[in-house]
């Protein structure tokens, strides 16, 4: 599993997170939910290595590496899809996808990027164009390309949906479904509680950097609390 015990973090001195604890296991969709500054993506930081750790631990498949750096991290199977993307403008879509695969030999990277134009073969028609020139959701594509370049066991992804036209939305949440079934274990960090839910296996809520509900996805999506926080009073 990719797993974080008791996680404690925060920035310049204001705590952030006050010991989460989530696993994620291969094959499944682990949905982290919650309102901005519940602490999602600093939980997102600390597990991938962005952000060092005031407490606690991150396990990748029983091997602690806690000290490790983030490019250790996605040697032992742990890609992030950061918020925003984070993508080269200036450059095409297939130099910003083949960077994915910098740690790996030739002959990886050309078996990673014949998968990943399986995955999103959306991307064929666009890989001479800049990055910069792209949709929210061919950039969102692209950034999810890139990390699967990697070949990770374990994907995080960061509001993939955010500021997405519907259609991509769907896309995006379908391809995590997909990876799942496939062995990845794929943490999705959503606010858009219900689509996150209907891919989900499982999931928990942050609210001020604590985890305050946890279990299945159809749990959570009947739990009164989340129905009326994050669903609109409405299953």
């Amino acid at each position: 599993m990719l797993c974080g015990k008791g996680l404690v973090a925060g920035y310049l001195g204001a705590p952030v997170l006050h010991e989460v604890s989530i696993e994620v296991r291969p094959g499944e969709v682990f949905c982290l939910l919650g309102a901005n500054g519940a602490g999602k993506s600093t939980t997102a930081r600390c597990l991938a290595g962005v952000l060092g750790l005031r407490g606690g631990q991150v396990m990748i498949d029983d091997v602690d590496v806690t000290e490790a750096s983030a490019n250790e991290r996605v040697r032992r199977g742990l890609s992030l899809v950061p918020e925003a993307r984070h993508l080269f403008g200036r450059s095409t879509v297939r130099d910003n996808v083949l960077l994915g695969g910098w740690t790996r030999s030739r002959s990886e990277r050309s078996a990673s990027y014949g998968r990943v134009m399986e995955t999103f073969p959306q991307l064929g028609r666009l890989l001479r164009r800049k990055a910069r020139d792209l949709s929210g959701g061919e950039q969102q594509m692209v950034a999810i390309a890139r990390a699967l370049m990697a070949d990770p066991r374990y994907l995080i992804l960061d509001e993939p949906s955010l500021g997405l036209a519907p259609i991509y939305v769907d896309i995006i949440l379908q391809k995590a479904a997909e990876l799942a079934t496939l062995g990845v274990g794929v943490l999705l960090i959503e606010q858009n509680v219900g689509k996150a839910l209907s891919v989900g296996h499982r999931g928990a809520v942050l609210e001020t950097g604590r985890v305050v509900l946890s279990g299945s996805a159809d749990e959570l999506a009947s739990d009164p609390a989340v129905v009326d926080s994050y669903l609109g009073g409405v299953v």
